[in-house]
């Protein structure tokens, strides 16, 4: 339990900075180029995500699942130099290939999936995309050895250093500096995480080239699938700004990302810093199949704890906080975020049986259940545009991980031989009724709520995960 709250105190502290700067940046972002610019930096920031994602392989995923078992032994270890450098050739082929493709295809990908942009920024994407991948594999490696601190330093760093970049740029040239901001974060994260893993301190010396050659299949083999499931799950969630574009139009692009910002990056980010924590934990559990159902159980308890107070707090001040956050124009992005902070309660459970697909079952296994929550989000979404106009973006979001939860559910009870917690049951229940009381209640109603609701999980924090963890921590 310390293990948790110990990463979580750290992980989290650099979130807080992270979320600090982002909420800078885009209140910047909103006030100067308005939902127009930021539905157009959407677009770009999607297409470089996409393309990360085909092109890096899993690389990073990669090293975690297949380093970490081996990375408590010596740092010299043998099969992790050897991971390493597989990894890094692995780069340098997908690279090239995909570069030359991005920039064969610069001047379609410019006018039908950028918004008839310039197309130079397609080529300063595809540098972006070699920053991104490099910086994927050097942090890979930090958590493969589960550094959690230099995790943290990189996050937070490279997120002020993100936004220092894009408000001075985005100060000087308005929509014109925009394919140049999408490099901000990539360059930070490449820089310093290189700095960061000379501390690491790996002995300089080529592995043996049939160590090389095993770990390439290594790697190619967890790869290739998760890119698979990545494509039909996160790519699509990466690819809604281009589906909301012809569906919708280009402003309302821009309110579909602020919902984004606030619902999955504001509290979203929470869940990436501690999945920096509990994927590499889980990873080396997945030969003690009681540990690591032990493990699932008291990471989704402690997720819900710590995660649904923030929901319920997010929805009781939604309209102001979009207000605040990005500016009066930006009013339609609080009827998206409603249903998209509902459908974040799902996402929170969800969240954790999603590592324990990753970490604990075959490949395939994950390849079916991303590949149904990406089909889910695609579904509803249409539909939900269809009937509700730009509100249903968030009635899409709701009823994907509604399904998504059940989907992983099934998958890790008949793979795993896991069994829900009744406890955290009750607890997601209880969550869900709070934030649905929450919506209804007048102003008033709602921030008392919201308080009774932070007092009672504090309280059950307290009491599962114990006050000498917190004061050791």
């Amino acid at each position: 339990m310390g293990s948790i709250i110990r990463a979580t105190v750290i992980l989290g502290s650099s979130s807080v900075i992270s979320l600090i700067a982002s909420f800078l940046s885009n209140k910047a972002y909103a006030v100067w180029i308005g939902p127009d610019g930021l539905g157009l930096l959407g677009l770009f920031q999607s297409f470089l995500g996409i393309t990360a994602i085909g092109a890096g392989m899993g690389l990073s995923s990669g090293l975690v699942r297949l380093g970490a078992p081996h990375a408590k032994e010596e740092a010299s270890n043998s099969q992790l130099i050897a991971l390493q450098q597989a990894a890094w050739q692995i780069y340098r082929i997908t690279l090239l290939l995909c570069t030359t493709i991005i920039l064969a295809f610069s001047h379609p990908i410019a006018e039908h999936l950028l918004a008839n942009s310039p197309v130079w920024g397609v080529g300063v994407l595809a540098f972006g995309l070699a920053l991104s991948l490099a910086a994927g594999i050097q942090i890979g490696l930090l958590n493969a050895y589960h550094r959690v601190g230099l995790l943290a330093q990189v996050t937070a760093l490279s997120s002020i250093f993100g936004a220092v970049w894009g408000i001075t740029l985005v100060w000087f040239w308005r929509e014109n500096a925009l394919p140049w901001v999408v490099l901000g974060m990539p360059l930070g994260q490449f820089v310093l995480s290189r700095i960061f893993l000379g501390r690491l301190r790996m002995p300089l010396i080529k592995a043996n080239s049939r160590d090389i050659r095993a770990a390439r299949i290594e790697l190619l083999r967890f790869g290739l699938p998760f890119v698979g499931s990545q494509i039909v799950g996160s790519a699509v969630q990466l690819g809604m700004p281009f589906l909301v574009l012809h569906q919708l139009g280009q402003i309302e692009v821009g309110y579909y990302r602020a919902a984004i910002l606030f619902s999955t990056a504001y509290i979203g980010f929470l869940l990436n810093a501690l999945g920096q924590d509990f994927y590499p934990r889980l990873s080396a559990l997945q030969n003690k199949p009681q540990a690591f159902c032990a493990a699932l159980d008291l990471q989704q308890r402690f997720v819900l704890l710590l995660g649904s107070p923030l929901v319920v707090f997010s929805l009781a001040v939604a309209p102001l906080a979009v207000s605040v956050l990005f500016s009066s124009e930006f009013r339609p992005t609080a009827d998206i975020l409603q249903w998209h902070l509902l459908g974040d309660l799902f996402r929170f459970v969800s969240w954790t049986l999603g590592y324990a697909v990753l970490a604990g079952l075959p490949n395939r296994a994950y390849l079916v259940t991303e590949t149904l929550g990406g089909v889910c989000l695609l579904i509803f979404s249409l539909w939900g545009m269809d009937r509700f106009g730009t509100s249903g973006l968030g009635v899409g979001w709701l009823l994907t991980y509604f399904c998504y939860l059940i989907i992983t559910g099934i998958v890790v009870a008949f793979g795993l031989r896991w069994r829900p917690s009744l406890t955290n049951v009750f607890l997601l229940l209880c969550a869900i009724g709070v934030a649905a009381a929450t919506i209804a209640l007048p102003e008033v109603g709602k921030i008392m709520l919201t308080l009774l609701w932070g007092l009672v999980c504090i309280s059950l924090l307290l009491r599962y995960f114990g006050k000498a963890s917190l004061s050791r921590s």
